[in-house]
C-alpha cells in the first residue's frame, strides 16, 4: 500500500481491484521519543522496535474483511533496527512502494 492510498482512505482507487494488500509499518517504541504527529495514532507504542505487517481488505483498507467481519492476517517482527527518515529524503531515494 502506498502512502497516498492510506491517506485517501475511503476513496475509490486501484486497490479495490488489485487483490490482497499488505501494510508494512514500523511501530514506535516507548523509548523513541518521537512525537505523536510522526508516529501516528493508529500505530500503538511497543516495548521494543517492532515492524507490523498486516493484510488489508482491498475495498476498505482495513485489517478486517468488512463482508464477513473476519480479522485478516497480521505478523510482527521485533528487535529490528528502525530509522526515521523524512518523507522528502525517502521520496528522493525512491523509498516508497509504487515510486519510480
Amino acid at each position: 500500500m502506498t502512502l497516498r492510498e492510506e491517506r485517501g482512505f475511503g476513496q475509490a482507487s486501484l486497490s479495490t481491484v488489485r487483490g490482497p494488500i499488505w501494510r508494512i509499518t514500523p511501530l514506535p517504541w516507548t523509548d523513541s521519543r518521537l512525537p505523536l504527529a510522526v508516529t501516528g495514532r493508529k500505530n500503538p507504542p511497543t516495548e521494543q522496535p517492532t515492524v507490523l505487517i498486516e493484510e488489508m481488505d482491498p475495498c476498505h483498507l482495513a485489517p478486517v474483511m468488512r463482508s464477513t467481519g473476519h480479522h485478516l492476517r497480521q505478523f510482527t517482527l521485533t528487535g529490528v533496527e528502525i530509522e526515521h527518515i523524512a518523507q522528502a529524503d525517502a521520496r528522493s531515494a525512491h523509498g516508497f512502494p509504487g515510486a519510480s
